[in-house]
């Protein structure tokens, strides 16, 4: 049969579950009383939705977090609340993002609510762009060898490492969300730095200062921001990398310590209270050099200990203050705010010391002295997500002694970082990943031993499906699911997308179980679902290509287990090349799937085309699906699919391809289309 190659339909348009693959790109929400935004609506259009906040906007919100398989209590209501704000910081968690339960320009951008051209974009790529990724570096103050060409290289690649090193991000050379939302505030303009206002370092702030610092978040650059890191220092706060002038991460937690010591808002955009806050601090007095210092007390938890200081070591000062006889407003609270600085004063006051307000040789020495002062054999004990301060240091200092890598390194603020990281640990050494100091893990954080060598697997060893996995575990799930009544939208296909999460939401409701879209014993035992050992990597060498899949000339490269945005990886190839290139049956087999683009999808238009063995070969980001390809459709290789697309998370048209042997996890198809190379063919391949 011959089969048309001109005659190209578009996907049919309907709601599916965004897959695991990049970073979502490009939605058009929609805000109350303004209409619906263009389809390359900014980032910031969300920015700043919180709790309280009503309307469509948060509908697309609550939608986006359901699609990335988040269970929202109460559902799409158009209501920020408490539920909407759990759901977010959840999310938020496990994408690497500020768990701050606000829409920020990120946050809106990884969930797909937004886009960027430059989202994604890594080295190969060649487009406009590329060129204006690379003429924000320029203007954001970081050279890129050979200019703006539009050619991603790797001088361009050295050059965005440095950008988001400098602003506290994971270097990876890829424009993930957060680099795309601190790169959509660089003008052609932005300068790196106004010499005719800079503050010298440790200089007081003035309130006409401070108030110049309102509105400034992750992203600004400039002396402004040099003044805010300053005067964060000069709170008795810790801003990793100084004062560079540079709102990255690390100055946003930074800040948002700043706001919880004095009772504010903890956002991490310096608002109105924020600034005035900022207003009241002053620099420190310069240290006397002849000043004596008593070796007998720099042991000393509480030494150093000042306004801001937040974590146990505080509340051992407040409860040793108030073993001393002096009130502390609010108790042993763990926060040295204006009550506790008070007391201090009070107390230095009435043993004839400085009244610094700070816990000076002096001061640390009287209470020793006076017996007020107790720790805990350990002082890590205890902590958890959310404790700041000298002790979360010395556990993260702990994490990276033995071995575990702490991204943000030892800031003193226990995030999803140093939460990652100490359940690392734990697991290395056999204890319960919990995430939190219990006293098993306190012992061996003191003694760490080298990670068990795990045993034989035994028969009833394993667990269940997750989200993300593909295979024979996700589609015994699926299969349970359907026997249950359960619709499952896009059937037993073994992908463990938003729609299985779905799936087991509603069945998790239907049942009166804890709604969580995650198999736990619970949900398994009533789908009478047994554990399974996790999936295996297939071997690739089972696999082979017999037709190159995209109609030259195209170019590629090998860009398997390339960082993506929350934490993902590359599980493909990217083939370059102009829209509308026809695409290729890389082998015989049937279409078992359809992807349709939609507002907030990661893959666009799509195929999955599967071979007699279960392999299966993913297409993403088409311009169309061809005439006659639908679910069923027997094809063979080299017959026409669809064409080349930038639709989906794409920020240049290309085919992103992927190969899961016996329908399990993908494996690194490079090799594969290499030894196949057809990106100088660029007639079309006869058709059957």
């Amino acid at each position: 049969m011959h089969r048309s190659i001109t005659t190209i339909r578009p996907a049919r348009r309907h709601v599916l579950g965004a897959l695991a693959i990049g970073v979502v790109l490009s939605l058009s929400p929609v805000l109350p009383g303004s209409g619906t935004l263009s389809a390359q609506a900014p980032a910031s259009a969300l920015s700043g939705l919180a709790r309280g906040a009503r309307g469509d906007a948060v509908r697309s919100v609550q939608q986006a977090l359901i699609n990335q398989g988040i269970s929202v209590t109460g559902g799409i209501d158009g209501v920020f609340g408490s539920a909407t704000e759990t759901a977010l910081k959840q999310f938020q968690s496990g994408h690497g993002l500020p768990a701050s339960g606000v829409v920020d320009d990120a946050t809106a951008l990884e969930l797909g609510l937004a886009s960027s051209p430059l989202l994604g974009l890594t080295q190969g790529v060649t487009s406009d762009a590329v060129r204006d990724l690379q003429t924000k570096l320029i203007a954001a103050g970081t050279a890129v060898a050979g200019g703006a060409d539009g050619v991603f290289g790797p001088a361009t690649t050295t050059a965005l490492k440095q950008y988001q090193q400098g602003l506290g991000l994971s270097p990876t050379g890829t424009v993930d969300s957060s680099t795309a939302a601190s790169l959509a505030s660089v003008t052609a303009s932005s300068p790196a730095s106004n010499p005719g206002t800079s503050t010298a370092p440790g200089a007081a702030s003035s309130s006409s200062d401070t108030s110049a610092m309102a509105g400034l978040k992750i992203g600004a650059r400039g002396d402004v921001v040099k003044q805010l890191q300053q005067t964060i220092i000069n709170a008795g706060f810790t801003v990793v990398g100084g004062a560079d002038g540079i709102f990255g991460v690390l100055t946003a937690n930074a800040l948002r310590s700043f706001q919880n010591a004095n009772g504010l808002g903890v956002t991490g955009v310096v608002d109105g209270p924020t600034a005035t806050a900022l207003a009241g601090v002053t620099a420190p007095a310069a240290a006397d050099p002849g000043a004596s210092h008593d070796p007998t007390v720099t042991a000393s938890p509480l030494l150093g200990l000042k306004y801001g200081s937040i974590g146990a070591d505080v509340k051992a000062l407040q409860q040793a203050l108030i073993n001393a006889g002096v009130a502390v407003r609010g108790g042993a609270d763990g926060v040295f705010g204006t009550a506790t600085q008070s007391a201090l004063k009070s107390y230095q006051s009435a043993h004839e010391l400085d009244q610094t307000g700070r816990v000076d040789d002096a001061t640390a020495g009287a209470l020793a002295s006076a017996g007020g002062t107790t720790t805990a054999a350990n002082p890590l004990l205890g902590l958890k997500y959310g404790a700041l301060g000298n002790t979360v240091k010395q556990l993260q200092q702990a994490l990276i002694d033995a071995g575990v890598t702490v991204r943000g390194g030892a800031d003193g603020i226990f995030g999803p970082a140093t939460t990652n990281a100490l359940k690392d640990f734990q697991k290395s050494q056999g204890l319960d990943a919990n995430g939190q100091v219990d006293a098993a893990t306190a012992a061996a954080l003191a003694n760490p031993k080298a990670a068990a060598t795990p045993g034989p697997t035994t028969p009833d060893a394993g667990g269940y499906a997750a989200y993300g996995e593909k295979g024979v575990r996700v589609t015994t799930l699926q299969t349970a699911l359907v026997a249950a009544g359960i619709t499952l939208r896009g059937g037993v296909d073994g992908d463990f997308g938003a729609a299985t999460s779905a799936a087991v939401i509603e069945f998790q409701r239907r049942e009166g179980l804890s709604v969580t879209g995650k198999v736990n014993d619970a949900t398994a035992t009533a789908l009478k679902l047994g554990k399974a050992a996790e999936p295996t990597t297939p071997d690739p060498a089972t696999v082979t290509i017999s037709a190159f899949p995209v109609q030259g000339k195209c170019y590629y490269g090998d860009s398997w287990g390339y960082p993506r945005g929350g934490g993902r990886t590359h599980l493909g190839v990217d083939i370059i090349a102009p829209a509308g290139k026809l695409l290729y049956a890389a082998a015989d087999g049937t279409i078992t799937k359809l992807y349709a683009d939609y507002p907030g999808s990661l893959s666009g238009n799509g195929v999955r085309l599967t071979m007699a063995d279960g392999t299966y070969y993913f297409y993403a980001h088409m311009t169309a699906v061809a005439d006659g390809i639908t679910v069923g459709t027997k094809v063979t290789a080299g017959q026409v699919v669809g064409t080349v697309g930038s639709t989906g998370n794409s920020g240049t048209a290309h085919l992103h391809f992927e190969v899961h042997p016996q329908g399990g996890a993908a494996v690194n198809p490079y090799p594969l289309v290499k030894a196949i190379d057809g990106c100088s063919n660029t007639e079309p391949l006869p058709q059957p």
